[in-house]
């Protein structure tokens, strides 16, 4: 036997054998990596299931921008969204809550009416910690000071923007017509408040099951008030404030003359309803009575990015509470890192009005006040009008925050897509990175660990079968 050939296949498949147990240590490991689970309370069916789809989608453009970020720039965590649904109903809500909060989950993104937030702020109140930020709970009876944040303005603001609305508009005379819950009642109180100062008559608040919503005796009970007004009709409004169900009412109002001869107005709850532009009969009696509904909005370079690649997705436009959606995803985040992880939710909570300090994304600057909610900002009127024999949604007016004043809008910001999309992310100081230093536990590019493990299993096996064959 030649055993200098023997020696050279010994000595090579030595060397195999010390590359097979060092290269899987070569790879990076993920497990440098901490996955933070969010959980997602959103409406994908129920009263605000188009504004939840869209919010969602905002949540998932967000998500992958902040994954991307953080990898990066060589930050130690990842984050997953753990979306529910939860059906518009504040019961609902809170099981979801308890559910996720029971499996370790502490920090949540939505929900979105206040209905449902009041629902999880008794939760938190009676022990559950956690973080929770809303995109779009305004009810300004929940404004505590608690860990729980919600970034629009509460309904303070939008009650006096309707009342500079109708003041503008020519009006002296306003029926309420209001969602029978706590954001729809406190909205309506505040239309009432601020009536005052505008000298405007509210001349009757009426409520509705939101639950089973009849609008056929409300309809005519709203006419009847009309009729005993004695006033010039063009003096005279209806404010709608609904969810998509008041859809249902419009339909009803659409059969009696002379509520299409009366003005109109609505709110963020019914703003850019997708729900409105699937019924003919509906939408083309809002867009003859001019329904200008009330939202709070920005037009930021990453607001059209989220606008346009959501409504690419979806079908039809989504609010402005996305753009918002899309920033408390991003804070959340932020302030996770800033707190040094995710393990201290008392930290974290802090930390929140920390990364706000610099912060600016798709709605723009962000201050809040004590109670941790949006301390102002611009609200946009939209209304939806015939474009071509097709009802769509426009941006019509616009109240300046700064100036105090409704200014009209030449050109809806939203109503022509870009040919390219602004890629710009939000502004903000970067946290600072653990003291521990954590290595990047990015694999090389395009290389897989599966397939270097079976590259090393079939070198084993390939030197194993020329060792036997030598040998003999």
């Amino acid at each position: 036997m030649n055993f200098k050939p023997v020696r050279v296949v010994s000595t090579a498949l030595l060397a195999l054998l010390v590359l097979s147990l060092v290269l899987p240590l070569a790879i990076p490991s993920s497990a440098q990596v901490k996955e933070i689970t969010i959980g997602a309370l959103y409406p994908l069916s129920g009263d605000l299931a188009s504004f939840g789809k869209a919010n969602v989608e905002a949540l998932k453009i967000a998500l992958e921008d902040v994954n991307k970020w953080f990898e990066q720039n060589g930050y130690p965590w990842r984050f997953k969204l753990e979306i529910r649904d939860s059906e518009t109903k504040p019961e609902t809500a809170k099981s979801l809550f308890r559910t996720l909060h029971t499996a370790g989950i502490r920090y949540f993104l939505g929900p979105m009416s206040s209905g449902e937030l009041k629902e999880i702020i008794a939760e938190v109140k009676a022990g559950a910690k956690a973080v929770v930020i809303s995109p779009s709970s305004t009810s300004p009876a929940l404004a505590l000071e608690d860990t729980i944040y919600r970034f629009p303005p509460p309904d303070d603001f939008q009650g006096k923007v309707l009342n500079m609305l109708f003041q503008k508009d020519g009006v002296t005379h306003v029926i309420i017509v209001y969602r029978n819950d706590d954001w729809g009642k406190g909205l309506a109180d505040f239309v009432e408040l601020y009536s005052k100062d505008f000298k405007i008559t509210i001349v009757d608040k009426i409520p509705y099951d939101p639950k089973a919503p009849t609008f056929g005796p409300i309809v005519e009970t709203v006419r009847a008030k009309i009729r005993g007004l004695g006033v010039d009709l063009s003096k005279v409004a209806i404010d709608l404030i609904a969810f998509e169900e008041g859809v249902g009412f419009l339909t009803e109002a659409s059969k009696i003359e002379e509520l299409g001869k009366v003005k109109w107005y609505g709110s963020d709850g019914t703003a850019l309803s997708a729900e409105l532009l699937k019924d003919p009969v509906a939408s083309t009696f809002a867009a003859k009575a001019v329904w200008k509904n009330t939202i709070t909005f920005a037009a930021t370079d990453i607001a059209v990015r989220v606008y346009w690649t959501v409504k690419d997705r979806v079908g039809y436009s989504p609010d402005p509470y996305s753009f918002i959606s899309y920033d408390c995803l991003w804070v959340l985040a932020l302030a996770i890192a800033y707190a040094g992880g995710p393990e201290d939710v008392d930290k974290v909570a802090e930390a929140v009005l920390k990364v706000l300090e610099t912060y600016e994304g798709a709605s723009g600057k962000i201050t809040l006040n004590r109670y941790g909610d949006r301390a102002g900002s611009d609200y946009a009127i939209f209304a939806p009008v015939t474009i071509a024999g097709k009802v769509e949604w426009r941006m019509v007016e616009l109240y300046d925050f700064g100036k105090n004043t409704i200014v009209k809008v030449e050109k809806d910001p939203f109503a022509e897509k870009p040919a390219t999309l602004p890629t710009t992310l939000p502004k903000f100081s970067p946290p600072p990175k653990p003291t521990t230093p954590t290595p990047t536990p990015t694999p090389a590019p395009g290389v897989s660990p599966a397939l270097i493990a079976v590259i090393v299993i079939v070198i084993v096996a390939v030197a194993a079968i020329a060792y036997y064959i030598l040998r003999r």
